[in-house]
């Protein structure tokens, strides 16, 4: 049935149109019908006339008052609103064609009912404020581009960053409670070597991007005596009571590669356009007895 209506349409109704019309633009149109305000859509408008989106089918030759109103535009924009005299020229299947009757119209009616109608250069230049904020938006849009490219580069990176450090402090963590484990611990364990102590911290860090820079020092000092049990032991911690207890100290070192470089930067002036290549550093400290 709709495939019919259309065929009638196009049949029935030429379409003279000699001006090229603007169509999906946010715009919309009002009229009083006796009924609540509504918005109705126009599906393409130029400056001699719009076609209407409405159920609405008035005979041709109606004057009809229409407000049309931006919707891309803030309520206090003084140009969001154009009010204009159209006629009506044809029927479609699911709308209405109409044609702006202007006061400087060779063929208007009377100048009493056309006062609140738009003139052609008022209608001209409300059409071509959408030429122009489209075009102000597309640069707007070019210009802010690079901008979120780059904010989606840094979300990557310090999301990559914060997941390394955080597993860089848990195999810390991990091997300094397994180096703790002993003769005293439940069980009666074995102590935990230096190459075992290296083993897990290493496959607990095995997820992070260039792993091999990881560097694991396990240190034991008992009472001032130094046992370095894997890498070197420097800057070790003192214990305030050295004579009771055994410290037993693992320092993790791993430089973290973001996940995408960022060429364009300044490492002489320290400008970077994301982290640049960063080392993280953590350590854990346990007493024995």
């Amino acid at each position: 049935m709709n495939g019919l209506m259309k065929w009638i349409s196009r049949v029935t109704f030429r379409d003279e149109r000699t001006v090229e019309r603007k169509d999906r633009l946010p715009l919309v149109a009002h009229y009083w019908d006796g009924g609540p305000p509504m918005g109705h859509t126009v599906r393409d408008i130029s400056r001699r006339g719009m076609y209407l989106l409405t159920e609405q089918r008035w005979y041709p030759g109606t004057l009809v008052m229409v407000s049309l109103q931006r919707e891309d535009v803030s309520e206090d924009d003084p140009d969001r609103c154009l009010m204009v005299k159209a006629k009506v020229v044809r029927q479609g299947f699911d709308g209405v064609g109409f044609t702006f009757v202007t006061p400087d119209d060779p063929e208007r009616i009377s100048r009493e009912n056309l006062q609140d109608g738009a003139d052609k250069k008022t209608i001209d230049r409300f059409l071509r404020r959408f030429n122009e904020d489209q075009g102000q938006a597309l640069i707007e849009y070019l210009l802010i581009l690079p901008l979120l490219f780059l904010l989606i580069i840094n979300l990557i990176n310090f999301g990559g960053f914060f997941f390394a450090w955080i597993g860089v402090a848990n195999a810390a963590r991990a091997g300094a409670d397994y180096a703790a484990l002993g003769g005293a611990s439940a069980g009666g364990l074995s102590t935990a070597t230096g190459a075992q102590v290296t083993a897990l911290i290493t496959n607990d860090v095995s997820s992070l991007r260039n792993n091999p820079s990881v560097t694991i020092n396990v240190c034991r000092n008992n009472n001032g005596t130094v046992i370095t049990l894997a890498g070197t032991c420097s800057g070790l911690v003192n214990d305030p009571e050295p004579t009771a207890y055994v410290l037993t100290q693992v320092d993790v070192t791993y430089t973290y590669v973001p996940f995408i470089p960022a060429t364009f930067q300044f490492p002489g002036l320290n400008v970077y356009l994301t982290i640049p290549p960063t080392t993280i550093h953590r350590r854990a400290v346990v007493r024995t007895l």
